[in-house]
């Protein structure tokens, strides 16, 4: 029996003890709701050397169900982006006190910013060094500890998800984060994290040229001309290992977010290690309304509290050079400035201004910086 078995058979047995000892009686009432969001974005490239395409897209179109059951949660989307469909959130949570735990098709418990729902997002898209960085919902199962002023959340992963499934062995992962709130009340909130994943990459059919291979891809600011600026390929992979750090301060209107993302990938045949790293910090403040919500079962920022009218500010870093290893995936530095009103808890409006300053080896653009003005509608159920 390999070590992934074994811990996932620990696991299931955390979970029936959790089970059996729940003690409080609870109703029987099944209670269910629609769920879905729409986010339609349109873009206007400045400073166009690149001829980037302007135009409108939904960044975000969904419909979906939750449902209870005593202690049990579940959740199932259907997205369309990029005129794809897939499937999005697809899992159960079993919850008694303080512990939780969550099996099926759902966002690996790595860096905050990943796991906020688009809809709280400050601005159009995640940083960039976040979305290199990180991989789209993984099938597996996790557990979660959630007091006042600590968090903490393990997981077992497959490489792969739902709609990406191959005749192959998957590889598989091993996600840990913990974070501490020192302060946690009404207002004010000291968010402190750290998480870590180790992964193996999948297996390969013999007509695949990437065996053993990791990707790190990102389109940057904007998906309104889905061009990947950073495009890193690292074949012969062992394994990876990715860190990452996360501060978040609250205190009345002003808001701040920051995280800091490393990840090496361990290569086969004598081939140099790489490496590859980025980060960002965001900065908001409130022009209408008093604070900000705070997701503690995720340990993630939430979207104000309200109705609302938030002024934004990020910068972002990353670098997925590595000339030791023979890895150019590009560079890249980015501003941002944004305007968001949200109308009620279901209905906002935002703006986004982004200055791109690409880095050496940028991938399918050419060295020039330019800028982007987006506008997005949403609507969340």
């Amino acid at each position: 029996m390999n070590y992934l078995s074994k811990s996932s058979l620990c696991l299931l047995a955390v979970v029936t003890s959790l089970i059996a000892t729940a003690q409080e009686t609870l109703s029987d009432k099944l209670q269910y709701k629609v769920t879905g969001r729409m986010l339609m974005d349109g873009g206007v490239y400045l400073r166009n050397d690149n001829h980037f395409g302007n135009g409108t897209e939904f960044n975000d179109l969904r419909i979906g169900m939750k449902a209870t059951y005593q202690r049990w949660d579940m959740k199932v989307e259907i997205g369309y982006v990029g005129s794809k469909v897939s499937i999005k959130d697809a899992f159960a949570t079993y919850t008694s006190g303080k512990h939780i735990i969550q099996v099926g098709q759902f966002y690996e418990p790595f860096t905050m910013d990943m796991l906020c729902s688009t809809f709280d997002l400050r601005f159009h898209q995640s940083p960039g060094s976040v979305l290199a960085m990180t991989n789209s919902r993984r099938l597996g199962v996790a557990y979660t500890y959630n007091a006042t002023h600590y968090y903490a959340c393990g997981g077992l992963f497959t490489d792969n998800d739902i709609s990406n499934l191959k005749n192959t062995s998957q590889g598989y992962a091993i996600d840990g984060r913990f974070v501490y709130r020192p302060v946690n009340e009404a207002g004010k909130l000291l968010h402190l994290g750290i998480a870590a994943i180790y992964r193996t990459p999948d297996g390969a059919l013999p007509d695949d040229d990437n065996r053993n291979t990791f990707v790190y891809k990102s389109a940057g600011v904007s998906t309104i001309d889905n061009r990947n600026l950073i495009y890193a390929e690292v074949d012969n992979a062992r394994h990876q290992v990715k860190l990452g750090t996360e501060l978040l301060i609250y205190y009345g209107k002003f808001f701040l977010q920051s995280e800091y993302i490393r990840t090496q990938v361990k290569r086969r045949n004598a081939l140099a290690d790489y490496t590859g790293q980025g980060g960002y910090a965001q900065c908001s403040w409130l022009l209408i309304g008093d604070t900000y919500a705070y997701d503690a079962a995720l340990a993630c920022p939430a979207r104000p509290v309200g109705r609302a009218l938030e002024l934004c500010g990020r910068f972002n870093i990353v670098d997925m050079n590595d000339r030791t290893a023979e890895v150019l995936g590009g560079a890249q530095k980015d501003f941002s400035l944004g305007l968001n009103y949200y109308i009620n808890k279901h209905i906002g409006v935002k703006v986004n201004y982004s200055y791109v300053i690409p880095g050496k080896h940028i991938r399918e653009i050419s060295d020039k910086n330019f800028s982007v003005l987006q506008a997005r509608f949403q609507f969340i159920l």
